[in-house]
């Protein structure tokens, strides 16, 4: 058979909707396909920026680490060799005496062992990507509720730390590894949100998403590693901000709601005078919400599952003499679906489920691991719906269209790097 092959834009092939060009465009800021942008990448990140990465790797936003996950994840970078450049040069350093850089390497080399060991664990404990490692987390009284969940994957939480990251990870398919750690941890610790659900989100959303790192990073912040956070660690969004955003740029560029807010307030905007309010254009329960939960309450519901959870297992061990068997009620419990109505569910095509950021001055020949400064578009219709917390008071976003979580079920598994993202 002979013919001619044709080659056709992605516009002629019809591939991409007109509703998802301005989140695309932005998805592009973190991986540009193909083994040559890879390769470019992996050279700049080596050359450029890994000598500084122990100093700049905690930066939340910019270039502060190598951005090569999602290159990995799809086949187009192999880790060997990233290990392998990172080990010449921190053997390089090493004899030259150049202390800074031994580091550096050093801790990039540690980042890519934590993705080997995710594949570990997966290997040796099968189980875990449905099941905690530890037994005990089975009886913990997760609070299943549609809303805390909807809320949280919106970036609608009333914390502007958590709201950015979870902005940031609609807009651009990655975050970087501490903000995974704060958000995964606000929605297992203050919300209660099963950490199944946060998982599958991930695995929707990342473009790096990686099944082995994912579970490690979500039964890590859950208490279900030995050596992972204690479960009754519940960290401030607050103090969490002013540690790793203190000027409260990273929140700017993510929130543009908080754009005008002064440093002193960004981190909490509730607790601002209304002049101040006023002067940022901010308006609590309208077009930025109120706390979705007050700290103090969260860590009080927290201690009382704990209790919970011990007091259940308790009565099931001294139960088991009389050969009852022990069913995890959460092993059945689903992902809610959510989806645009009148449609066809598909992953990842809500347009309303975020509001997405648009990018300025898009240039195609910029390094693919350079992010630029990004403003929104704000075109909000009133919702005359109220959350159902009484700490939390949204009417500016549309509490029907929704997004995504349906297709994470239907992935298939395949390997990168995601909480231990170099």
């Amino acid at each position: 058979m002979t013919g001619k092959v044709e080659k056709h834009s992605i516009e002629q092939l019809g591939l991409e909707d007109e509703l998802e060009k301005s989140s695309n465009s932005s998805l592009g800021r973190s991986w540009s396909p193909g083994w040559s942008k890879s390769d470019k990448a992996l050279a700049e990140f080596i050359e450029n920026y890994l000598l500084h990465y122990s100093g700049n790797r905690l930066n939340l936003g910019g270039d502060s680490t190598s951005l090569l996950s999602p290159y990995i994840h799809f086949g187009e970078l192999s880790v060997r060799k990233v290990f392998q450049l990172a080990r010449t040069k921190q053997i390089l350093w090493t004899h030259e005496g150049n202390i800074i850089g031994e580091e550096s390497a050093t801790l990039f080399l540690r980042a890519i062992g934590f993705r080997e060991y995710s594949r570990y664990l997966c290997f040796s404990f099968p189980f875990t990507l449905e099941r905690p490692l530890l037994g005990n987390l089975k009886f913990f009284p997760w609070n299943n509720d549609p809303s805390n969940f909807k809320a949280w994957r919106q970036g609608r939480t009333g914390y502007p730390l958590v709201d950015a990251g979870m902005r940031e990870l609609w807009a651009t398919g990655w975050i970087h590894n501490k903000m995974r750690v704060i958000v995964s941890s606000f929605a297992v610790k203050m919300l209660l949100i099963p950490w199944k659900w946060g998982m599958k989100y991930f695995w929707d959303t990342l473009l790096d998403a990686d099944l082995e790192s994912d579970i490690l990073g979500w039964q890590y912040i859950s208490g279900s590693l030995p050596d992972g956070h204690k479960l009754e660690r519940l960290d401030d969004p607050e103090v969490l901000g002013r540690k790793y955003d203190p000027a409260g740029e990273y929140i700017r560029q993510w929130l543009p709601e908080l754009a005008r807010m002064p440093a002193e307030w960004i981190h909490h905007p509730w607790d601002a005078p209304l002049t101040v309010l006023t002067a940022s254009g901010v308006e609590l329960g309208q077009n930025y919400p109120k706390p979705i939960i007050d700290i103090d309450l969260a860590r009080e519901q927290l201690t009382q599952a704990i209790f919970k959870m011990w007091e259940t297992e308790a009565a099931t061990k001294a139960s088991s003499s009389q050969d009852r068997q022990v069913v995890d009620e959460n092993e059945k419990l689903l992902i809610p679906k959510v989806f645009l109505k009148d449609k066809v569910p598909r992953g990842a095509t809500s347009a309303n489920d975020q509001t997405v950021p648009i990018l300025q001055n898009l240039k195609s020949d910029d390094p693919p691991n350079k992010r630029q400064k990004c403003t929104a578009e704000e075109d909000r219709k009133p919702d005359k719906s109220r959350n159902r917390s009484d700490h939390t008071e949204v009417s500016c976003i549309d509490q029907e269209d929704c997004s995504t979580a349906e297709s994470s079920s239907k992935r298939q598994c395949s390997s990168t790097s995601s909480f231990s993202v170099p």
